[in-house]
């Protein structure tokens, strides 16, 4: 039977996820996608299209893998305060459980194609605007249950908890020690209290 995959494409693009996630597109030749993924050349482009094509894909799983864990950040209980704090140290555990320290491919891609490719912009900003409407939302209900003034500002504050997240994303690329990054998240709470 001619042309039947013999390969599970989802398989096939964790594994390229995570060589764009440690070495980024430009670091990421196709051959090393061949080796990568087990694949011919042939196979991968009969799937996935050509490497741009791959990597759009390999960073939309990305994204889709981390979907559920910013959607919980709505669902979560106790005062916001809490909230943040654990939302903030899981992402500083789970960062740092990477030996690799590869960091966020989210925020590796905004760094490295965001600016030069509208497709991948395209693709970073509605994740980065999907994050910061779940701290909306968050702040919102602070807001009604009493917790937070209803003179701040959930659009700016949103904004800030989504800077404070990406700039612990960068460090922990740039291997900067826990005690650092939980300062940083220190620092950011205790406009929370």
């Amino acid at each position: 039977m001619a042309g039947k995959k013999t390969f599970l494409p989802d398989q096939v693009l964790d594994k390229a996820m995570n060589l764009f996630w440690k070495q980024g597109y430009e670091g990421s030749s196709v051959e090393d996608l061949v080796e990568c993924t087990g694949l011919g050349r042939g196979s991968l482009y009969g799937t996935f299209g050509d490497k741009h094509a791959f990597y759009l894909a390999a960073l939309k799983r990305y994204i889709a893998k981390y979907t559920p864990q910013r959607a919980a950040l709505r669902e979560q209980v106790g005062s916001l305060h809490d909230i943040l704090e654990r939302f903030f140290q899981m992402t500083i555990d789970g960062l740092l459980s990477d030996p690799e320290r590869r960091g966020c491919f989210l925020v590796n891609a905004s760094l490295e194609m965001a600016s030069q490719d509208p497709e991948v912009n395209g693709v970073v900003q509605a994740a980065l605007k999907e994050i910061e409407e779940g701290f909306y939302h968050l702040l919102i209900k602070a807001q009604v249950g009493g917790e937070l003034d209803w003179t701040s500002d959930p659009h700016q504050l949103a904004h800030f908890l989504l800077g404070t997240l990406v700039s612990i994303r960068v460090l922990v690329r740039a291997r900067q020690d826990r005690r650092v990054l939980e300062d940083i998240v220190k620092t950011a709470l205790s406009m929370f209290r």
